[in-house]
């Protein structure tokens, strides 16, 4: 068996898609995921579960919407990945400092650096990043809540994205390094 992180988006957003995390639990444990762990209200979820990364999404994927009728965006993550995008950060020192203004971008795929830097360019804010292997690591000294840099990343890279403060981060990989 094998560690991940399950990222959900769009659920629980402006009272939108509610979804206790006790009933995602639930759904996890009747897939036989073991020793299944939430944080926050946001879809953040740990588990052990045998199988590839594309089969435990499509299972999982499709459980959640005969159970909570409505399609949830998920990103399947190895817990050992999850572990090394943490120790990878390099705004450590920002995140030490005030973990609200680093932020880590999980991608589907390998996003457009390119792309992601005329976007920075054209809007000329505070905001920086450096591209990890699948992850964005963004440093947003302002806020991440009115980055224009930070709306615009996913469109910008051109592979699905979701996007988790640094505090978040570190509390998923504190929930899921017993168990890898």
């Amino acid at each position: 068996m094998s560690v991940f992180v399950a990222l959900y988006r769009g659920i629980n957003v402006g009272g939108k898609n509610p979804v206790r995390m006790e009933s995602l639990r639930a759904l996890h444990e009747g897939l036989g995921h073991k020793r299944v762990k939430t944080y926050i209200q946001s879809g953040n979820v740990v588990f052990s579960a045998g199988g590839s990364v594309d089969a435990i999404t499509r299972k999982v994927a499709a459980a959640f919407a005969e159970e909570f009728g409505f399609a949830a965006k998920l990103m399947l993550v190895p817990a050992k990945r999850w572990g090394e995008i943490v120790k990878g950060n390099p705004y450590a020192k920002a995140a030490a400092e005030n973990p609200k203004t680093v932020h880590a971008g999980i991608c589907d795929g390998e996003p457009s650096e390119e792309r992601l830097r005329a976007l920075l360019t054209k809007l000329g804010g505070t905001e920086s990043f450096v591209m990890g292997e699948g992850a964005i690591y963004l440093h947003a000294p302002d806020g991440f809540g009115t980055s224009k840099f930070a709306a615009g990343m996913e469109k910008a890279c051109g592979v699905p994205m979701t996007v988790r403060n640094w505090r978040t981060m570190e509390e998923i990989w504190n929930l899921a390094k017993p168990l890898v």
